[in-house]
C-alpha cells in the first residue's frame, strides 16, 4: 500500500515522532485542532470534512517537519489485497483506519451507532486477515475511537478533538512506512529459520567465538560460572544421554561449528541466551517513552547515529538499569549474567555493529502501535522458540503453553472463585503467557467498565505477579509486561516496579520470628561461597525496597563496608534487632565488597534481593501456570540435593520403592505445586497447573497426592481437566497431561475431558495459532466423567468415563491385596548391542535401528555358543491368554545362571569366547549408557544387565503389557527358556518367592484377562505406563472351586483361535472371580 521512505526521509520521520513525544507540542497541536474545528463545523458533506482535515494536516506536517504526507484514501479490497473485503475505507495507515462524517452525522446516538457499526465491520474484516487496527470516526470537531480489547470491540465515548488526538494521529500516519510491533513481524525479522544470515545469528556466532577464545577476563569467567550454577549445569555431567547429544547437534547447526564437549556446549548456550537477552533489551529501549541517556540521545532513533565506543557506553547504562530508572521503571533491567559482552576482553567493533544492526531493524517498527490498547501478548515467546533449539528448551523443561490453553486455565479458575478483585500468580512464569492472560482479563473488564488508565495500571501492578528461576525468562516477561501496560501509562512521573521476580518457587524465602517481628532470610550458593541475608519483612514489603537496594549497590562500588552495613542496619526497627543480626549483616557487607574488589560483584546484591522479594506474596486467589515437567532423576545433582530436603520435609517422596526407582522418581512440578499452594493460595482461591497425567496414579506421586502441608492447611483436588485426547497441544512433546485444580476447602471433585474434533485438514498447529479459548472451544467436545479413589488403602485417582455405577462398584471390589509379586522385564541396554535376530541358517545379527544416537558395530553371520543367547518375550508377543507373533521372536544376551549370578569374564572367556569377543568389540558403546543404568545393573562386569533376579528364570509365569491395553499371556517356559524384557512385566513367584505351578500361572492369566481388569488399568494409570505395583485383589491359588473352574476356562482359551470365544471366556472368568470374592466375604 505504501512505499518505504528513503534514509533521509526516515530520519525526518524519527525526528518528528521524537518532537511529538515532547510536552511542548501539545499546545501547538491544540491550535491545529481549533483551526480544523472552525473550518469543518459548517461543512456540507463528509468529502469536505476529509478535504479540510487532510489539507490542514498536510500543511502542518510539511511546515513543522518538512515531510510530505501521503495518506491512502478510498481503499478497497484490491488495495488491501484481501479477497472478499466489503466496503470502501476513507483513509488507512499502518495502524489506523479513519472514517469521515459530515457534522450532523455525529450528533445523534443512532447516527454514532451506525458509524461505529460501519467502522467495526472494517476492523473485523481486517482482523480476520490477522491485522490489528485502531479505528477513528471524525466530523472534524468530534471523534469516536473503536478498537479491540482481546476479542471484544470497545467503543469509546465521543470526544472533542484536541492536541493529544492529533499527536496520536500524526504519529500513526508518519509510521505508514513502519511495521506493527507484533510477534509475527519480530519472528520474520529475527528468527533463525529461513535466514542463512541474520543480525541475531551474527551476534550469536561472534559471542560464542569470544567465549571460546582463551583470552577471557576473570569477570567474564565468573559470570559464566555463576550462570552455570543458576541453571544447575556442571562440567562433570557425563554427557552420554541421547538428549545431551541432540542438544549438541542442534547447537552445532545454529553456531556453525562442532560442539564436542560440555564446556563448548555451555559456552554455546550462554552465547545464544546472551544474544537473545541483548535483543530483548533493545526492544525495551524501543518500548519506553524516552531513553534519556543525555541531551543528545533522548529517543530511540538517536541510537542509530552512535559510534561503537558510544554504543558500549550506552549499553553499560542499559545493563546497570540507569536508562530505565530515568523513565521511572525501577526494576526492568537490573544487571544480570548476560552483561559480560561489555567487558574489555570481549567487546569489539563486530559486536557493536551487530547490536547496531539490530537497533536499525527495530527502528523500522511503528511507535504508534505502542499506544493502542490492543490485546496483551506474550510478544517474545514465539521468537524464543525459534532462536533457541528445541532440544535445548526440552533439557531445561521449557514447555511453552499455547495461548488458548493458558486462556482456558485462567478462564476456568475465574469460574471457580467469587472475588472480583482476584489476585494472580504464576510461580514459574517463563516468558509470561499465563501472566498476560490474567492481565487481559483485568483490562477487558475494567475498560468495558470505563475505568481510567491510572486505575487500570494500578490494578494490574497490584494484582498480577510472576516468578521464574531463569534470568532470561524474567527479563523477557518484564519487557513484555511493560509493553502490556504501556497504553495505560499517562503519568511519566509515576514510579513503576514490574511484579515479575527472579526466584525459586521450589525453595522459598524463609520467614522467621524474632522479638515479635517477622524477618526474611535467603541463602545463595556462589563459587566464592554462600551469600546469606536476613531483612525485616516490613522493609521487603515496602515500596522503597528496590530503590533502597539500588543505593546499597552504589555503596558496594564505593568499597566501604561500614557505610554499607550501616545502610542495611537502618532498615531494622531497634537496637535489639540490629544486635541479633549484626554478625550476618557485617558478613554480608564484607562479602559483597570483597567480591567487588575481585571484579566478582555487580549482580549478587540484586540477585539475592530478587530471591527475597517473593516473601511479599500472600493470599493469592489464582495460582496458575505450567511448571517444569522435569523428573527428579534428570535434575542436575547439585540442585536436586539442594531441594531434596524441601521435598523430604514435606513427605512428598513416595513410601514405595524408595531408592533408584519408584518413589524417588518425583517430578519438580509436584514439589512446586505443593509448596506454592501451601504457602500462597488464599483460603477461597484455586491453584491450576498443567502437569503430567501420571501424577494422578503413579506410585512416585503417592506423597504428593496426600497434599501435605507445613502450615496445617487442608488441600483438596477439586477438578481435573483431561487433555489426553486433545491432539498434543505441546507438540512435538507427546506426554499426556491434565489441568489439576487444587483448593483449600472441601470441593465436589469434577472430571472434564476435552476431545478433539478438528475439521478435515486441520491439525493441532492450526489450533495453536489461536490466542483465546473462545476461538478454539468449538474444536473440542466436552465429556464429563467420574474422578474417584477406588480404595481406602490407596490415594490413586481413577478417571472413569462412560461407566455405570455397577462398573464403579466392581472396580472398588477389585481393590485389595495381591498375593503375587509382579516384576519388570530385563533391561537390555543398548538394544542395538544386546538384541539379535536369527537368520534361517541359524546365525545371528545384532539390531540395526535407524535414527538412534548410539551406532554400535553391526555384525552378521554371528555363531554364538549355546545357552548364552535366549529367546526374548517382548510386549509385541503378549496376546490375550497366549503368546502371539511367534514367528517374530528376537534373541538376547543373558549372562546369568539360575540364581541370577553373573557369569564372570574369565568363565565367559572359557565357555563363550565368541560372545566375549563380540562384547569387547562393542564395549565403547556399552559404556555410553548412563551412570544410573550402570548403578542398577546386577554384577560388576561391564556387560551386566539391570532388572535381573532369581525370578527371571522360571518354568511357568504370566506376562502382561505395561502400557496401552491390558492383556496377559500364559508362559510355559519348560522348553523355550524365554526371558521377559522391558515392557513385558511378569509374575513367576508369589509374594513369598515360591515359584508358580502350571495351574497357578493359568489362574493368574485368567484373572489378568478379565474385562474389568482392563478397565481398572485404563482408568487408574496412564495408558503409556501401567504400574506393576497394582493394588488388585488376587488371592493365592488354593485350588478352590472357583479357581479350578478358572483354570479350566483358561486351558480352553489356550486351545482356541477364536477371539470372540476368548472374550466370552474372559466374561465368564469375571463372574467366577466376583463369586469367589463374595464367598470370601468381600461381597458386592
Amino acid at each position: 500500500m505504501t512505499q518505504l521512505l528513503t534514509e533521509p526521509e526516515d530520519k525526518k520521520v524519527n525526528d518528528a515522532i521524537n518532537k511529538l513525544n515532547s510536552q511542548e507540542y501539545v499546545g501547538v497541536l491544540n491550535n491545529l485542532a481549533s483551526s480544523v474545528m472552525k473550518q469543518t463545523i459548517s461543512a456540507p458533506n463528509e468529502a469536505t470534512v476529509a478535504s479540510i482535515f487532510e489539507r490542514e494536516l498536510y500543511y502542518f506536517v510539511k511546515k513543522e517537519f518538512d515531510i510530505t504526507l501521503n495518506i491512502e484514501k478510498e481503499v478497497t479490497s484490491q488495495d488491501l489485497a484481501i479477497h472478499n473485503f466489503k466496503g470502501r475505507i476513507d483513509a488507512i495507515t499502518t495502524n489506523l483506519v479513519i472514517e469521515y462524517k459530515k457534522p450532523e452525522k455525529l450528533r445523534k446516538d443512532k447516527d454514532i451507532r451506525k458509524a461505529q457499526t460501519q467502522l467495526s465491520d472494517y476492523l473485523k474484516q481486517l482482523r480476520k486477515n490477522n491485522e490489528n487496527y485502531f479505528g477513528i470516526i471524525t466530523d472534524g470537531s468530534f471523534y469516536v475511537s473503536v478498537y479491540f480489547i482481546k476479542d471484544n470491540l470497545k467503543y469509546d465515548a465521543i470526544r472533542q478533538i484536541d492536541g493529544v488526538f492529533f499527536i496520536t494521529l500524526i504519529k500513526s500516519i508518519l509510521g505508514t512506512n513502519k511495521k506493527q510491533l507484533v510477534s509475527r513481524n519480530i519472528i520474520d525479522d529475527f528468527s533463525l529459520e529461513g535466514h542463512s544470515v541474520s543480525e541475531l545469528s551474527n551476534l550469536q556466532k561472534e559471542l560464542f567465538r569470544c567465549l571460546n577464545n582463551e583470552t577471557k577476563s576473570e569477570k567474564v569467567l565468573m559470570l559464566f560460572d555463576e550462570w552455570m550454577d543458576i541453571f544447575h549445569l556442571s562440567f562433570n555431567d557425563d554427557g552420554k544421554s541421547n538428549t545431551i547429544m541432540e542438544r549438541r547437534d542442534s547447537l552445532s547447526k545454529v553456531l556453525g561449528v562442532p560442539i564436542e564437549n560440555n564446556e563448548q556446549e555451555y559456552q554455546g548456550l550462554f552465547a545464544l541466551q546472551t544474544a537473545y537477552a541483548i535483543l530483548v533489551k533493545c526492544f525495551a529501549l524501543k518500548i519506553i517513552p524516552k531513553i534519556g541517556f543525555n541531551s543528545d540521545i533522548v529517543y530511540f532513533s538517536d541510537l542509530l547515529e552512535q559510534s561503537p565506543n558510544n554504543i558500549k557506553k550506552l549499553f553499560s547504562q542499559v545493563e546497570d538499569g540507569y536508562t530505565f530508572n530515568a523513565s521511572n521503571i525501577i526494576n526492568l533491567i537490573e544487571g544480570d549474567f548476560f552483561s559480560w559482552y561489555l567487558d574489555d576482553s570481549i567487546w569489539s567493533e563486530s559486536i557493536a555493529q551487530s547490536i547496531k544492526s539490530i537497533l536499525v531493524k527495530i527502528n523500522s517498527y511503528s511507535d504508534a502501535s505502542l499506544s493502542y490498547q490492543f490485546e496483551t501478548l506474550d510478544l517474545f515467546k514465539e521468537l524464543y522458540m525459534n532462536v533457541m533449539p528445541q532440544p535445548v528448551r526440552k533439557a531445561f523443561g521449557e514447555v511453552f503453553t499455547p495461548d488458548w490453553l493458558a486462556d482456558n486455565v485462567v478462564t476456568t479458575c475465574l469460574e471457580m472463585i467469587d472475588n472480583e478483585q482476584w489476585t494472580f500468580l504464576d510461580p514459574t512464569s517463563g516468558s509470561g503467557t499465563f501472566v498476560f492472560k490474567a492481565i487481559e482479563k483485568i483490562v477487558e473488564r475494567l475498560l468495558l467498565d470505563g475505568r481510567s488508565n491510572k486505575y487500570i495500571l494500578e490494578q494490574i501492578l497490584s494484582r498480577v505477579h510472576g516468578i521464574d528461576l531463569s534470568p532470561l525468562s524474567v527479563l523477557t516477561a518484564r519487557v513484555s509486561f511493560l509493553l502490556a501496560i504501556r497504553p495505560f501509562i499517562d503519568d511519566n512521573n509515576m514510579e513503576i516496579e514490574i511484579p515479575i521476580y527472579l526466584g525459586d518457587s521450589a525453595r522459598l524465602p524463609l520467614i522467621t520470628k524474632f522479638n515479635d517481628k517477622s524477618f526474611v532470610s535467603y541463602s545463595i550458593a556462589t563459587r566464592q561461597g554462600d551469600i546469606n541475608l536476613t531483612l525485616p519483612l516490613s522493609f521487603v514489603e515496602s515500596p522503597d525496597f528496590v530503590r533502597t537496594v539500588r543505593q546499597w549497590q552504589m555503596l558496594v562500588k564505593a568499597e566501604h563496608v561500614d557505610l554499607l552495613s550501616n545502610a542495611i542496619k537502618k532498615q531494622f526497627a531497634c537496637d535489639e534487632d540490629i544486635n541479633h543480626f549484626e554478625k550476618e549483616i557485617l558478613s554480608f557487607s564484607n562479602q559483597l565488597v570483597s567480591l567487588h574488589k575481585k571484579n566478582w560483584d555487580g549482580i549478587w546484591i540484586k540477585v539475592i534481593t530478587n530471591f527475597i522479594l517473593p516473601a511479599r506474596i500472600k493470599n493469592i486467589d489464582i495460582i496458575a501456570g505450567n511448571p517444569p515437567w522435569v523428573k527428579w532423576e534428570n535434575l542436575p545433582s547439585m540442585y536436586a540435593n539442594k531441594i531434596k530436603n524441601v521435598a523430604g520435609e514435606r513427605e512428598l517422596f513416595s513410601k514405595k520403592n524408595k531408592g533408584l526407582g519408584g518413589g524417588i522418581n518425583l517430578n519438580l512440578a509436584a514439589l512446586i505445586s505443593n509448596v506454592t499452594a501451601d504457602n500462597w493460595l488464599s483460603n477461597e482461591g484455586v491453584q491450576a497447573f498443567l502437569m503430567p497425567d501420571t501424577f494422578l496414579n503413579s506410585d512416585s506421586y503417592e506423597g504428593w497426592r496426600n497434599f501435605p502441608s507445613t502450615k496445617e492447611n487442608s488441600m483438596f483436588l477439586a477438578r481435573i481437566d483431561d487433555w489426553s485426547n486433545s491432539g498434543s497441544p505441546f507438540k512435538p512433546v507427546q506426554e499426556k497431561f491434565l489441568t489439576y485444580f487444587i483448593v483449600k476447602n472441601p470441593y465436589s471433585s469434577t472430571l472434564v475431558k476435552y476431545n478433539k474434533k478438528f475439521p478435515k485438514g486441520m491439525n493441532i498447529l492450526d489450533i495453536n495459532s489461536n490466542k483465546s479459548w473462545r476461538d478454539v472451544k468449538k474444536y473440542f467436545s466436552k465429556e464429563k466423567g467420574l474422578l474417584v479413589q477406588l480404595s481406602d488403602s490407596s490415594n490413586r485417582f481413577s478417571r472413569i468415563y462412560n461407566a455405570t455405577l455397577d462398573d464403579v462398584e466392581k472396580l472398588k471390589l477389585l481393590y485389595g491385596q495381591n498375593d503375587y509379586k509382579p516384576r519388570q522385564g530385563v533391561e537390555l541396554t543398548p538394544r542395538e548391542v544386546y538384541v539379535f535376530e536369527k537368520d534361517d541358517d541359524g546365525t545371528y545379527r545384532n539390531l540395526d535401528i535407524k535414527g538412534t544416537k548410539i551406532k554400535p558395530n553391526h555384525f552378521e553371520k554371528l555363531k554364538f555358543e549355546k545357552n548364552i543367547i535366549r529367546p526374548l518375550l517382548q510386549s509385541k508377543q503378549i496376546g490375550a491368554f497366549s503368546i502371539k507373533n511367534r514367528d517374530n521372536i528376537q534373541y538376547g544376551f543373558y549372562p546369568y545362571d539360575e540364581k541370577a549370578d553373573i557369569i564372570p569374564m574369565g568363565a565367559l572367556a572359557d565357555k563363550y569366547p565368541t560372545m566375549l569377543n563380540y562384547l569387547l568389540e562393542q564395549k565403547e558403546f556399552i559404556d555410553k549408557q548412563s551412570e544410573r543404568s550402570k548403578t542398577m545393573s546386577r554384577g560388576s562386569e561391564f556387560y551386566a544387565l539391570s532388572k535381573v533376579g532369581s525370578y527371571t528364570s522360571f518354568k511357568y509365569a504370566v506376562a502382561f503389557r505395561d502400557n496401552t491395553k491390558m492383556v496377559a499371556s500364559f508362559i510355559d517356559n519348560s522348553k523355550d527358556g524365554m526371558i521377559p524384557v522391558k515392557h513385558a512385566p511378569f509374575i513367576s513367584v508369589d509374594k513369598n518367592g515360591i515359584p508358580l505351578t502350571k495351574d497357578e500361572a493359568k489362574y493368574l492369566t485368567g484373572v489378568m484377562n478379565m474385562p474389568i481388569v482392563n478397565t481398572y488399568f485404563k482408568t487408574t494409570y496412564s495408558y503409556r505406563s501401567f504400574s506393576i505395583n497394582f493394588d488388585m485383589m488376587i488371592p493365592k491359588y488354593k485350588k478352590n472351586k472357583f479357581q479350578k473352574e478358572i483354570v479350566k476356562l483358561v486351558t480352553f482359551a489356550l486351545n482356541s483361535n477364536n477371539e470372540n470365544e476368548k472374550k466370552e471366556i474372559s466374561k465368564q472368568i469375571e463372574f467366577l472371580y466376583f463369586d469367589m470374592l463374595d464367598e470370601m466375604g468381600k461381597g458386592r
